[in-house]
């Protein structure tokens, strides 16, 4: 299965102009969606990682085709578009009016990545009845990430019924959907769905530490090293 490469994710971002806080809130569904991967696969769950990153990095590539409001507004404060963004994205709900950002996304990637597009169109659709691994996973991420912070379901799901007006029941029905989707990834996991935001920060203390050990090692041993062997070479030389 063709995928695109880190890099080419990053330069589909600069080519469809995405304002930089819809980016960093992808940036930060894929953290928390490759985490959950990682920590599933761990529990022998077939779950392809480098698919949820893409899927997760994409899943609001096209977010803006679907918004009215460019820029700041009382959702979010913090938000920028520029002029050029305003203009390309114009362009885009004209090209692909009617669309909601996961089917212009198919309509993207339909022919270079076949099967990251089809995932692309429904991860966040409410036809989306038997979702893949993949697709369950990067949709509860995204339901995890407000902005650029990790939340709870009920204060993600607050968010959206005041940003998307829906019927009360409609919201119901998802938050039940939401909820199986929810003990069926934390039925596997070793942690609970409310120890994931501290699961992942002591996950990157870890790593941090680990890199921190490492570089320490590489330093001293290759010195160390390079001492030994310094002195067997004199040794031969005599």
């Amino acid at each position: 299965m063709e995928l695109p490469t880190e890099k080419q994710c990053m330069d589909y971002f600069s080519e469809y102009k995405v304002p930089d806080n819809i980016f960093h809130h992808c940036c930060k569904v894929r953290e928390v969606a490759v985490f959950l991967a990682r920590q599933l696969q761990k529990k022998k769950i077939p779950v392809q990682v480098e698919f949820v990153s893409c899927l997760a990095y994409f899943h609001d590539l096209c977010k803006m085709v679907a918004i009215p409001d460019f820029g700041k507004n009382k959702f979010h404060q913090d938000a920028v578009i520029t002029p050029e963004q305003a203009a390309f994205w114009k362009e885009m709900q004209m090209k692909y009016p009617q669309h909601y950002e996961g089917e212009m996304a198919y309509q993207i990637f339909k022919d270079l990545y076949p099967e990251l597009a089809l995932s692309l169109r429904d991860v966040s659709s409410s036809k989306n009845e038997n979702p893949s691994w993949e697709q369950l996973i990067v949709h509860y991420a995204d339901l995890r990430v407000l902005r650029e912070k990790i939340v709870t379901v009920p204060e993600r799901l607050d968010y959206l019924r005041q940003r998307y007006s829906r019927g009360e029941e409609v919201w119901k029905m998802y938050e039940e959907k939401i909820r199986e989707h929810e003990q069926k990834l934390f039925s596997n996991l070793s942690f609970t769905s409310d120890e994931l935001a501290s699961e992942i920060s002591g996950e990157k203390g870890k790593i941090h530490q680990e890199k921190s050990q490492e570089k320490y090692q590489e330093k001293y041993y290759g010195k160390s090293q390079e001492k030994v062997h310094n002195y067997r070479v004199m040794q031969n030389g005599q």
